[in-house]
C-alpha cells in the first residue's frame, strides 16, 4: 500500500512536460473556437500562432502564480491580506496578458487590425478579455490551493500508514522477544528447575508472568500512543522474568516521577531499549547488575533515561548503523512521531552504557489512538 502511494506520489501535474501540454492543448482549442466564431474568415493557420504565443506565455506566468500562490498559502485566519496580495496582482496579470496579446495580433496584423495602432487594439481587446484572463488567473490560484490540500492530505495518509507499518514491527518484535528460542527456552529451563528444587512459587509466578507478558502485548495492538505508566508496567513485567531467571544477580531500579506517568510515548518504546540492556548489556558482564530507568519532565520535554553497568560501547558505535532489529525500528518511529523534534542518545556513562530519550510534550493528530 505504502510503495502504490510512492508510484502515485511521483505523478504530478506540475512536471514540465504535462504543463507544455496542457497550455498546447488549450492554445488548440481556442484556435478553433475563434476561427468557427469567425466562420471561416480568418485563416486557422493564421490564428495558431498568436494563440500559441499567448497561451504559452499564460504557461509560462502561470510558475510565477503558482510560487506567489504557494508562498502566502491560504489562511482564513489572514485571507483579507492574502486578497489584498492577489487582487492588485491579477489585475496587474490581466493587463499585461492583454497587453501581450495586443502585441502579438499587431505585429501578425490578424484580421487586418494592424491599421488601428497598438492602442487601439489593446483599448478594443481589454474589455473583451478582462473577465475572461480574471477568471484564468484565479482558477490557476484555487487549482494550486487545491493541489497543495489534496498533497498534504497524500502525505497525511502516507505517514499514517508508515506509523501503522511501524507499530506492527514493533508488535511482532515484542512477540519475536518473548517467544524466541533462548528467551522461551531459558525461561521454561528456569521453571523446571524451580520445580525440581520444589521451588513451586516461584515457577508459578514465573507462568504466569509470562502469560502476562503475552496479554498486555495483546492490550497494546490496538493503540500508537499509551501513557508512560502502562509502558513502565509492561517492562516491570518483563524484567520480572528476567529477575528470576537471573536470580539476585539483577539490581533494578525505577525513577518515575510522578508528573510523568501519564504522558503518552509510543507504545513499546521502551521494551527493546531495556531488552538490549540486558542481553548486550547485564548479560555479557559478571559482575554488571545494575538497570537504571528514569523519567522526569526537562525544559518542558519528557526525558527517559535506561542505564546499565555492562560492557562500554565501541568507540565507533553509531545507532544509525546498527542493524539490530529492535534498536533501528525504535530510531524509525521515533522519527515517524516527531520528526527532528526529539533526542535519541545512547553513549557510554560512567561504568555502563546510557540510553536517553527527549520527547516533545504535544499533540499528534497523524498518530491519535
Amino acid at each position: 500500500m505504502i510503495e502504490m502511494l510512492d508510484r502515485r506520489d511521483s505523478f504530478s501535474l506540475f512536471r514540465p512536460q504535462w504543463l507544455v501540454f496542457c497550455w498546447l492543448l488549450i492554445a488548440l482549442i481556442s484556435t478553433t473556437a475563434l476561427h468557427m466564431q469567425r466562420e471561416g474568415l480568418v485563416s486557422w493557420w493564421a490564428i495558431l500562432p498568436v494563440k500559441l504565443a499567448v497561451w504559452l506565455f499564460w504557461g509560462l506566468y502561470a510558475v510565477l502564480i503558482f510560487r506567489l500562490t504557494r508562498q502566502f498559502g491560504w489562511d482564513p485566519r489572514q485571507r483579507w491580506k492574502t486578497l489584498a496580495i492577489h487582487l492588485p496582482f491579477s489585475v496587474l496579470t490581466v493587463l499585461i496578458h492583454v497587453f501581450f496579446y495586443s502585441w502579438i495580433v499587431y505585429l501578425l496584423n490578424l484580421g487586418g487590425m494592424q491599421a488601428l495602432g497598438l492602442t487601439a487594439i489593446f483599448h478594443l481587446l481589454l474589455p473583451a478579455l478582462f473577465e475572461w484572463y480574471f477568471i484564468i488567473y484565479w482558477t490557476i490560484v484555487i487549482f494550486t490551493l487545491a493541489f497543495d490540500y489534496f498533497r498534504k492530505f497524500r502525505d497525511q495518509e502516507l505517514r499514517s500508514l508508515q506509523l501503522e507499518k511501524q507499530l506492527i514491527l514493533a508488535q511482532l518484535q515484542a512477540l519475536k522477544m518473548q517467544l524466541q528460542p533462548h528467551f522461551l527456552f531459558n525461561t521454561l529451563n528456569t521453571i523446571v528447575s524451580q520445580v525440581r528444587l520444589d521451588q513451586k512459587e516461584t515457577a508459578v509466578r514465573m507462568l504466569s508472568g509470562l502469560s502476562e507478558l503475552l496479554r498486555i502485548t495483546l492490550k497494546h495492538s490496538q493503540h500508537h500512543l499509551v501513557p508512560l505508566s502502562e509502558e513502565i508496567s509492561y517492562v516491570q513485567q518483563y524484567l520480572e522474568l528476567e529477575k528470576d531467571r537471573f536470580g539476585d544477580r539483577l539490581d533494578i531500579g525505577f525513577e518515575i516521577e510522578p508528573a510523568t506517568r501519564e504522558l503518552e510515548i509510543p507504545s513499546f518504546l521502551l521494551q527493546p531499549l531495556v531488552e538490549n540492556a540486558v542481553y548486550h548489556g547485564l548479560a555479557r558482564q559478571l559482575n554488571a547488575r545494575e538497570l537504571r530507568i528514569r523519567s522526569r519532565l526537562q525544559e518542558g520535554r519528557l526525558e527517559i533515561e535506561i542505564y546499565n553497568d555492562g560492557p562500554a560501547l565501541p568507540t565507533d558505535f553509531d545507532p544509525a548503523y546498527y542493524s539490530g532489529i529492535g534498536l533501528s525500528n525504535t530510531i524509525e518511529r521515533l522519527s515517524q512521531f516527531y520528526g527532528d523534534d526529539c533526542t535519541f542518545e545512547i553513549r557510554n556513562s560512567g561504568a555502563g552504557v546510557l540510553v536517553r530519550l527527549r520527547l516533545p510534550q504535544k499533540n499528534l493528530p497523524h498518530a491519535q489512538t
